[in-house]
């Protein structure tokens, strides 16, 4: 053996030669590197292997994770915002029940109180927006969202409450003459009188309201006209019904301009002064019948 180099002898069974051949130590050394890195990269490997394993295995039970927190995030989400929605839609539904409250108060010249939350001087609207110094988390704008639906509720409560005392009052008050029928002066009065046309005493059942001729005849209150047409001694005629036993008629017209069962509003216009029937001049004869009998229509007279 020399240095650095060896002698490998291969011989048969038999003792002779096979093959001989000389390895360099460098030779050996390569090999065995090779061999070694081999199994270190296979080690390594396999060591990788098992930590990528488990890196992928906690990336799929985090992104899982994840997946549930989004769900009930949006589940979350969605409920607030069906309650948002049916808080909004309760507030408008009592915006609209007490703007037709206002409405009919107006129409009987009255002012309604103010209900919280709703309506409030204009001058409340000239305060500027601030924004929320911090945006809300998701259980901070659910206990927003809870406390606004609460609020929603007390005005909604209070309006209902408000309605149900004031509708049937402005109902009634809706169907209650309580406007002079046509613009003019009161030329006779209700009771006891000399006829004008034969100079007899005679009970006068309305007033006469002297008016031009063809002045407009406006409905006092809401009703249901019962009877148009011509009647002995009213000439062209008409009668409303406005509910609770109460009518009103109306005499000596030029000109009708409803029919028999349309329905009538306060202030529509009816029908045209005339001086038709039994009359000297133009002017307009109202009655107020209250259960069936003629009362002085005099205190129906307001506005």
């Amino acid at each position: 053996m020399r240095r650095g180099r060896y002698h490998i002898l291969v011989l048969h069974e038999d003792g002779k030669q096979y093959h001989n051949r000389i390895l360099e130590w460098f030779q050996v050394k390569r090999n065995l590197w090779f061999i070694g890195t081999a199994v270190g990269l296979l080690f390594l490997g396999n060591i990788g292997f098992v930590v990528l394993a488990g890196w992928h295995g906690s990336v799929l039970a985090r992104a899982r994770a994840l997946r549930q927190q989004k769900a009930a995030i949006e589940l979350q989400f969605t409920r607030m915002s069906q309650s948002l929605g049916d808080a909004q839609q309760r507030l408008s539904d009592s915006e609209r029940k007490l703007a037709q409250m206002q409405e009919l108060a107006r129409q009987q010249n009255l002012q309604l109180p103010k209900v919280a939350g709703l309506g409030g001087p204009v001058a409340s609207l000239e305060k500027p927006f601030a924004p929320p110094a911090t945006v809300p988390d998701g259980d901070g704008l659910a206990s927003q969202i809870t406390g606004f639906s609460h609020e929603v509720d007390e005005v909604a409560n209070a309006t209902d409450n408000l309605v149900g005392v004031l509708a049937p009052h402005l109902d009634s008050l809706a169907h209650t003459p309580s406007i002079w029928p046509v613009k003019g002066f009161l030329s006779s009065g209700f009771g006891q009188r000399e006829d004008p046309v034969d100079g007899e005493a005679a009970f006068h059942t309305g007033v006469d309201i002297s008016a031009p001729f063809g002045s407009p005849v406006q409905a006092p209150a809401d009703g249901l006209v019962v009877e148009t047409g011509w009647q002995q001694g009213y000439g062209n005629c008409i009668v409303i019904s406005h509910g609770n036993g109460v009518a009103t008629l109306y005499g000596h017209l030029s000109k009708i301009l409803v029919e028999t069962g349309q329905k009538v509003k306060r202030w529509q216009k009816i029908g045209l002064v005339g001086q038709s029937g039994r009359a000297t001049g133009a002017h307009l004869h109202y009655e107020v019948h209250r259960q069936g009998r003629a009362v002085n229509p005099k205190p129906y007279l307001i506005y």
